[in-house]
């Protein structure tokens, strides 16, 4: 089996369809029959409605947008509309072992379980080496913004419980950086929004519009588990290299020392909340966003050069939920503020924000915004 498709140039139409698109256009028919309809861009026979050679080409037509990822594809379950995700995986990462473990009825019914969940694993026909998985659609973690300092706890509170679910059941992410978390916003929405360009709906037909994290808690999920091992707990935990994730390498990383995955996992996700939150992302260009500070010891001892030094996932919730229960109600109310906000902004934003916190106060909504139960 050869290597995924990247895509390659496209010299006349810079919307027309790449290498890695046309491989899901061949599969349209399996798809199909299977319960799943692609987007009109991947179906055969598809006539671009705009004009390849006018000044846009397809950037404001619905299908001129590709997929972002060559190896993602979205589409609509049949029977009920539902825009899912399919990912195209070679088996030997292991990646479909990890993810159907987490999916099944007993992680699925476990609340501190935040693993992405698995619809349905497809077999590729005529390809023995890959699989096709199944999950519902989701988007960035960070867009739309976090409107609130309690919304954001929310999202370290999610997340802290689903890296320590999986250390419980002998897993390491090993690759837990902001890149491989993403936000079912779905309850946010007042309609569908388009998978390709999110601030758009589904149809095309105008501006997606969505209300706070406050007013509708998204959920949170840890994805991709292709770098993931699972280990035997009845024998001593092997080291690993640490890998890149996120644009940062940890310290054991960048010195090439094997160590324990674990104390690695422990670092990327307290070095998330310090380049996405605390100080800014220097390879993202992100300034960071004021009002966390309290979590700052706790991010300093996760991110210690030392790995034997970092606190175990237990301990980073129990430490974790020890500070939030004793931040007070107008701590986690307060507005998450970029950094680099303008200035001539900011007292309007804020007034703006009183009258904000006093209608969901009213409407009697938490400042730690939770979901639903997942039934």
């Amino acid at each position: 089996m050869g290597p995924l498709l990247q895509g390659q140039p496209r010299l006349q139409d810079p919307y027309a369809l790449g290498v890695s698109e046309r491989w899901w256009v061949q599969h349209f028919e399996y798809l199909k029959e299977r319960g799943y309809m692609m987007r009109p861009r991947y179906r055969p026979g598809w006539k671009p409605s705009y004009d390849p050679k006018g000044l846009y080409g397809g950037r404001y037509a619905e299908d001129g947008q590709d997929n972002i990822h060559s190896a993602i594809m979205d589409a609509l379950r049949i029977s009920d509309s539902l825009l899912v995700a399919m990912k195209r995986i070679e088996i030997s990462t292991g990646e479909d072992r990890i993810a159907s473990l987490f999916s099944d009825d007993a992680h699925n019914s476990d609340s501190r379980n935040h693993c992405v969940r698995i619809i349905e694993v497809l077999p590729v026909p005529g390809e023995d080496g890959e699989k096709i998985l199944v999950m519902l659609w989701m988007r960035r973690v960070m867009e739309p913004r976090f409107w609130t300092v309690g919304e954001a706890v929310q999202f370290f509170k999610e997340m802290i419980e689903g890296l320590q679910y999986m250390h419980k059941n002998n897993v390491a992410h090993r690759d837990c950086s902001i890149n491989n978390m993403a936000m079912e916003a779905d309850a946010m929405y007042t309609r569908p929004y388009h998978p390709v360009r999110p601030k758009k709906r589904y149809d095309w037909s105008g501006r997606a519009l969505h209300h706070s994290r406050t007013r509708c808690p998204p959920r949170y999920y840890l994805i991709d588990f292709g770098q993931s091992r699972m280990y035997d707990p009845s024998q001593p935990r092997p080291t690993e290299y640490a890998l890149k994730s996120g644009g940062y390498t940890p310290p054991e990383g960048s010195e090439g020392i094997p160590c324990d995955p674990f104390a690695t996992d422990v670092f990327l996700l307290g070095n998330l909340i310090r380049t996405s939150f605390l100080d800014g992302d220097t390879h993202m260009h992100e300034p960071g966003i004021s009002g966390f500070e309290f979590l700052r010891p706790l991010v300093k001892d996760m991110v210690a050069d030392d790995p034997s030094e970092r606190p175990s996932m237990d301990e980073v919730a129990s430490r974790f939920f020890d500070i939030i229960d004793k931040l007070p109600w107008w701590t986690l109310r307060v507005r998450a503020v970029k950094k680099n906000e303008f200035p001539l902004a900011t007292p309007f934003r804020a007034v703006y924000h009183v009258f904000w916190t006093a209608s969901m106060m009213l409407l009697l909504k938490p400042a730690i915004p939770s979901p639903k139960p997942v039934h």
